[in-house]
């Protein structure tokens, strides 16, 4: 791992010099890396590089690092050509000409994933920006004297000056969510910034500003025009994010899923040869796509690497995964991910195209389904609904079967938004008082699980119920959950990830497409589906939906040591000395876990277990673990 950091400090040139030489050593956690940074009065900036991505430039004006991974730098060349001397080569030299033509605001010109910070001498002013959707991340500390910028928590932990007080509200969102919402990381001190934003810091006071957000105003234009100019546009972003490099070094996931599918069709026809495709399995045929990921790659030609992870895998891999994800990230299917890049690894290849964001930009979740059954029913008359169809089913006293299903969503739907949508999240499915110890209830205060998804639900730039479901999950399922899941193991794997999804061409695009056109009827991805019938093979485009899943619920029972380190970790006194979980809660999980044969009790607990080995990694040893 590696990445950036920068630092300001109201003392003196020799304390903000210190402070960057500890967070520079906090970016690199298990490998040497090439190691460069700057100080220039009372500010520092600095880059640990892993990738060719990372760079540094500096003057005696201005200095900048970045981890930028751009796809219009030959658009971003011409706006500044007459200002860069041809020998200063690189992203950031070009980045920091930019910034002296535009401003802060040459962030809104960049395309891809990126995260930067630079000290302008002149202004005496610290930027710190990110990509439009969190591809890259930068967290931050500030107290009155001095702010400490970085790509990871852990180079902010070795300055000594953050305190390791856990987030209630964090560890609480992690349960929810499987992972921690932004702006809020798991530490108290410690803040994230958030997609399309940058931070100002001038004179010790510190701004932060939106520079870019997903819109969604519908298009006039007819659904056969909207097809045909999406396949369109996702081809070319395909090919752009396929232009550079060598293309024996380049290719893709595959899960056997709609939009890898369609990733990899749209790199049959941009690339020259034979797109490198690569697929994970299990034994267990549950979590198995390799036969929808296999139909895929013989269609396209592609040359196709299959790997099956065995609980094995998962137990030796877990601890460095963790320590990887800088906080707690109970989401499993980053196992699979991070042994599909391993593979990609293997064979030669440094960059992979991912398609993660369909589901986001394109409506293919199935919770987007569901939702529209509950709208059908809110359509029905007020009268009819309260006077005769929910007084009929209270009647029936049938919990089971037909009748008792279609009262529980009859009384779900009355629910309002987004309180329904977040109804099934673990802390609305469990009292607090049921799983957490008193004092520690005490400490979420007035935290609800609806805190993060009703706000980002009323701030969304859209006036239709669906595209202010699709901003939450933009905002949350991609920027705080599968971006950093697919990123980050990807990079412990050695691998970089392109998004063509989230290319900023596809996903405006995305806002113009109508609501009704992204689910028609109970019809998910109805226009995408549309788009590319003629590129997917039908088995594709007709399979249900399933993705990167992993068997860890059953690997729990039937593992031995998955099994006793899980056991071993959570019903241990150091456990429950945090103060966190009821001692009765988590033995009751244990027990519905070997009673139960779904896989809702094993994969709870596979949550807590991820929050819990992140404790003692971060925690706990409260220092640098070798990994």
């Amino acid at each position: 791992m590696s990445g950036i950091c920068a630092v300001w400090s109201k003392e003196d040139r020799r304390q903000a010099g210190e402070l960057l030489a500890r967070m520079s050593g906090g970016l690199t956690l298990d490998m040497p890396e090439r190691q460069d940074s700057r100080v220039l009065d009372s500010a520092g900036i600095g880059v640990s590089v892993q990738f060719a991505t990372q760079q540094f430039y500096a003057t005696d004006r201005l200095v900048l690092a970045c981890d930028a991974d751009l796809y219009n730098l030959d658009a971003l060349s011409g706006l500044v050509a007459e200002r860069r001397n041809p020998a200063d080569g690189g992203t950031a030299a070009l980045l920091a000409a930019l910034y002296e033509r535009f401003g802060t605001d040459f962030v809104a010109k960049l395309e891809g994933g990126f995260s930067v910070v630079l000290w302008d001498v002149r202004e005496r002013r610290l930027v710190a920006a990110i990509d439009g959707f969190g591809i890259k991340r930068l967290v931050y500390y500030q107290e009155a004297g001095a702010l400490l910028v970085a790509s990871r928590i852990d180079a902010l932990l070795q300055t000594g000056k953050v305190d390791r007080e856990v987030n209630p509200r964090a560890v609480a969102n992690v349960l929810n969510f499987s992972t921690s919402l932004g702006p809020e990381t798991i530490f108290t001190q410690v803040q994230r910034l958030l997609p399309g934003t940058l931070l100002i810091c001038k004179g010790g006071e510190t701004s932060i500003h939106q520079y870019w957000d997903m819109r969604y105003e519908a298009s006039a234009k007819s659904e056969e025009r909207l097809a045909r100019e999406l396949e369109d546009v996702v081809e070319k972003a395909v090919a752009a994010q396929c232009k550079d490099g060598d293309p024996k070094k380049r290719g893709a996931f595959l899960s056997g899923g709609t939009d890898s599918s369609t990733v990899v069709g749209m790199m049959s026809r941009v690339e020259t040869g034979p797109a490198k495709s690569f697929s994970i399995g299990f034994e267990d045929q549950q979590f198995n796509e390799l036969g929808y990921a296999e139909i895929t790659a013989s269609k396209f030609k592609s040359e196709h690497h299959t790997y099956l992870v065995s609980a094995d895998d998962c137990f030796r891999a877990l601890p460095r995964m963790i320590r990887v994800f800088d906080e707690p990230f109970g989401n499993s299917s980053a196992i699979p991910t991070y042994f599909c890049a391993r593979l990609a690894a293997e064979q030669g290849v440094t960059t992979l195209l991912a398609g993660d964001g369909g589901d986001e930009m394109f409506g293919g979740n199935e919770w987007y389904r569901t939702e529209q059954i509950f709208e059908l029913y809110q359509r029905v008359p007020r009268l009819l609904r309260r006077g005769l169809i929910e007084p009929a089913l209270s009647a029936i006293k049938l919990d089971a079967g037909y009748w008792g299903k279609l009262r529980r969503y009859v009384n779900r739907s009355n629910i309002p938004n987004p309180q329904r949508v977040l109804s099934y999240n673990f802390l609305c499915t469990h009292a607090p008082a049921e799983v957490f110890e008193n004092d520690f209830a005490n400490s979420l205060g007035a935290y609800s699980v609806a805190d993060m998804p009703t706000r980002y639900y009323r701030q969304a730039p859209a006036s239709d119920h669906l595209n202010r479901l699709l901003y939450i999950d933009v905002k949350m399922t991609l920027g705080d959950s599968d971006l950093p899941k697919v990123t980050y193991m990807s990079e412990l794997a050695g691998v970089q990830v392109r998004f063509p999804f989230l290319d900023r061409s596809v996903a405006e695009f995305a806002g113009s497409i109508p609501a009704r056109l992204k689910v028609k009827g109970l019809e998910k991805r109805y226009l995408f589906k549309r788009a590319f019938r003629n590129l997917l093979p039908p088995e594709v485009i007709r399979k249900k939906k399933h993705g990167f899943g992993i068997p860890v619920a059953s690997w729990l029972k039937s593992d031995a040591r998955l099994r006793e380190l899980s056991r071993d970790l959570l019903l241990s006194n150091r456990s429950f000395e945090r103060g966190y979980f009821r001692r009765s809660f988590i033995e009751e999980l244990f027990r519905q876990h070997e009673a139960d044969d779904s896989s809702y009790y094993g994969d709870t607990l596979w949550v807590f277990l991820a929050l819990e080995m992140w404790h003692r990694q971060f925690v706990d040893q409260g220092q640098r673990v070798a990994i």
